[in-house]
């Protein structure tokens, strides 16, 4: 029995074409599939790195400035103590030369400040003390700088003069402070 040349080849053929299309075809299409998740994994994974490392960065800025923070903490108290402002305001008094005969809240208000979006509402308390003080001008001066320098937000908002006749002369006035 002979076997003929080209059909064994052509049946060779067809074999290989049935070996590859039920063997060789499914591993290659679970190949293909398993290669696109892991490149979506890897884009997934540089972008969450991308984004924690954004963080970090913004992170690290936050941790440089960290003087300025303070300094802001400082103007703006979010739990203002009355008594340190008080104690604050005495001191600065006593520094300057003046004598405190009166100092009391006299009012304290709330404000409401929105963002540009309109959405997020924060509120900023006025805080409004009335100090009855004596003493000489420049020494009023100096007082008023001393608030001006303060790391607190110190506004006077009205200065009264009471007796005119000499020294120690009397003030009066309403100031102005502000926390969250």
């Amino acid at each position: 029995m002979t076997i003929d040349r080209p059909i064994t080849i052509a049946l060779i053929i067809f074999i290989i074409l049935l070996l590859v299309f039920f063997l060789v075809m499914p591993e290659y299409n679970t190949f293909k599939k398993l290669q696109t998740e892991l490149g979506e994994k890897t884009a997934e994974y540089n972008a969450e790195f991308d984004y924690y490392n954004a963080i970090a960065v913004t992170y690290d800025e936050l941790q440089s400035h960290q003087d300025d923070l303070k300094k802001i903490d400082d103007a703006l108290p979010q739990d203002p103590t009355l008594g340190d402002t008080i104690y604050f305001l005495q001191e600065i008094a006593k520094e300057n030369g003046l004598i405190v005969k009166n100092l009391f809240l006299s009012r304290s208000s709330q404000t409401s400040l929105s963002s540009n979006t309109g959405s997020d509402v924060n509120s900023v308390k006025d805080i409004i003390f009335s100090i009855d003080l004596m003493g000489d001008y420049p020494s009023l001066g100096g007082f008023m700088i001393s608030l001006e320098k303060s790391s607190r937000i110190f506004e006077i908002t009205s200065i009264f003069f009471g007796s005119i006749t000499g020294p120690p002369y009397s003030f009066s006035l309403q100031i102005k402070t502000y926390s969250y």
